[in-house]
């Protein structure tokens, strides 16, 4: 982030340097959930959002450079040509991936958190196994949802509990017209008598005392 600006704000700069920091609240809300699924009309309508978002502020800043409203840091010219020429494709992707996330998953989570309807909906579930640097390599996958941010992770004692073949899940949502996020997740197996509750942070929370009658 110091490269976008140097000491001594002018006003534009002040003004590119509070966007920015703003735009960041919504990749932040990733560390903490990904239980929210994105309406496919407002995914689509994030993509082309963000990309002509991408291109006009990319315009506005380099109109606000040619004019002297706005400068690199001074790190900027200490960095080698390499370095320089690998950042500048990568300043506009990065943009891009910063306001998509925001259009994609955080304004409508917000939305909805807000403004969505509480009910259940039936769907498929099966264990996953992944290997990350992170501690959510146990996940539960869901048949219908396909959204790439999306996952529930459990403990690997639960996961080693659950059969290899899909089962049936009850899904306790809140919904919007923009998306709608898992809250709660009960699901049944032939292994086990009583259903399985998962916190809306993914993680592995207790038993449920509310039984689900296999179907």
């Amino acid at each position: 982030m110091a490269l976008l600006w140097q000491d001594g704000f002018t006003k534009y700069q002040k003004m590119v340097a509070t966007v920015l920091s703003f735009m960041f609240i919504g990749p932040l809300m990733l560390v903490f959930t990904h239980n929210f699924v994105t309406s496919p009309n407002i995914s689509e309508f994030a993509l082309s959002a963000s990309i002509a978002l991408t291109v006009i502020a990319l315009a506005s800043i380099g109109c606000l450079y040619a004019k002297g409203l706005w400068a690199p840091a001074p790190a900027w010219h200490e960095l080698s040509r390499l370095k320089k020429t690998l950042s500048i494709p990568a300043i506009p992707l990065f943009l891009f991936g910063i306001l998509w996330v925001n259009l994609a998953i955080s304004l409508p989570q917000f939305f909805t958190l807000a403004f969505g309807v509480m009910h259940t909906r039936q769907d498929l579930a099966s264990k996953e196994l992944h290997h990350s640097r992170r501690s959510c390599d146990h996940r539960l996958k869901l048949k219908s949802v396909s959204a790439p941010l999306f996952h529930y992770c459990i403990s690997e004692s639960l996961y080693n509990q659950l059969p290899e073949t899909e089962i049936y899940a009850e899904l306790v949502i809140r919904e919007s017209a923009l998306g709608y996020s898992v809250e709660d997740i009960l699901i049944n197996h032939s292994a086990a008598n009583n259903a399985l509750k998962f916190a809306p942070s993914g993680r592995w929370d207790a038993p449920s005392a509310r039984p689900l009658a296999p179907r």
